[in-house]
């Protein structure tokens, strides 16, 4: 389809722990295997914005560089790989190792980035690293319930062949492994399992995953709170309360398929997910779930479709639903969410392509005032150099 969609070779590529290099050259030394050249893409990234939501005057905005930056990838090793996204604090890094079995690879991968709990190993494109074609990872359900302070951080271990793969993760917010927040090394576990079969000449995958589990420690808690604004300053309080405990819970169904019709490439996706709420934000216990920190239960489902009808177009188009289930008029009211997006794409290269992409999301709180909705139009032109 197109940029970051993975094809048959992109996750064959992934679970290689990126070190093919084809036809280029090595430097080989004993203990040493490295490439000749070093693999970079600088993407520039202007965008320019319209927001309209009830009640408020309509913004608009231009950042001509929004989302600018260093993509660094590849071998470093026979058996070890790569991947960074900086930014200038270094955004998004994946450490990956793997290992031929004959009929399958396994590996061991390091990572804190904000692609997700499964970034350790995803070879799905509904949500994460892979879920970006025009805005698409806003449509999902797993994507939106990301962990609290933006990044997640952890180790993967992990088995995958040509049609399956499965992988055990011990994870935690990334906030906590800035070096200076002492979290406990205290990790909960996070499991994996994505099938990819082709069935009818599709290229199908489907899955879901699970965590469930205590993290970190109150020093966690408050780095997050910190973050998210929830402590500092006056009139905010200096610290969350010292009992307030971490933890990360939360599961999820994945599907996508792609085919053709025709001449036409088609890509469907959808998902659906669920986080436990926090007992300490309703007031009942300590617990702070860092994937769902209000105090009602968060669940929804998302789906969407993408076609290409020539070679260097593609239009997509989605629906999706998210509930909190907190029904207290407190501080974080209950509400539902419901999101329509359509978007078109056009290939001027195969590495810059300009985005139109239309938003209309409308929250609707289970108690208290009527309903807001925000319509959001977004001209995205990414180059890739």
């Amino acid at each position: 389809m197109s940029f970051p969609t993975l094809s048959s070779f992109g996750r064959s590529f992934k679970v290689n722990g990126f070190t093919d290099v084809g036809e280029q050259a090595l430097v080989e030394d004993e203990g040493l295997s490295i490439p000749a050249s070093l693999n970079i893409t600088a993407v520039v990234r202007p965008q320019f914005q319209s927001v309209s939501t009830t009640g408020a005057p309509t913004t608009k905005t231009a950042a001509i560089t929004a989302d600018q930056v260093l993509l660094i990838g590849g071998r470093f090793g026979t058996n070890s790989g790569v991947f960074i996204e900086y930014d200038g604090t270094f955004a998004n890094v994946q450490i990956m190792n793997s290992f031929d079995f004959g009929s399958f690879r396994a590996g061991v991968n390091i990572f804190n980035t904000g692609f997700g709990e499964t970034a350790g190993l995803e070879l799905s494109s509904v949500h994460g690293q892979h879920g970006g074609l025009l805005n698409g990872k806003n449509l999902s359900a797993e994507n939106t319930l990301a962990s609290a302070g933006g990044n997640t951080g952890g180790v993967a271990f992990w088995a995958a062949n040509d049609w399956a793969m499965a992988s055990v993760s011990l994870i935690t917010d990334g906030i906590a492994l800035d070096g200076a927040t002492s979290n406990s090394l205290k990790l909960a576990p996070s499991f994996r399992v994505f099938l990819q079969p082709e069935i009818a000449g599709w290229e199908t995958g489907f899955g879901g995953g699970v965590t469930s589990g205590r993290t970190g420690n109150n020093a966690t808690v408050q780095a997050v709170g910190a973050a998210l604004g929830l402590i500092g300053p006056a009139p905010l309080p200096a610290a969350l309360p010292a009992t307030w405990q971490a933890e990360m819970k939360k599961w999820f169904l994945d599907f996508q398929a792609h085919g053709e019709l025709g001449d036409t490439q088609v890509g469907v996706y959808a998902d659906f997910a669920s986080a436990k709420k926090s007992s300490a934000a309703a007031g009942t216990g300590n617990k702070v779930n860092l994937f769902n920190m209000t105090p009602g239960d968060l669940e929804g489902w998302h789906f969407r479709g993408n076609v290409k009808p020539m070679h260097n177009v593609i239009f997509g188009a989605g629906y999706g639903e998210m509930k909190n289930k907190d029904n207290l008029a407190a501080l974080f009211t209950g509400s539902k969410t419901r999101q329509w997006q359509i978007g078109a794409e056009y290939e001027v290269y195969q590495n810059f392509v300009i985005s139109l992409i239309y938003n209309n999301t409308k929250v609707t709180p289970n108690v208290g005032l009527g309903s807001t909705t925000t319509k959001t139009t977004l001209l995205d032109i990414e180059a890739l150099i």
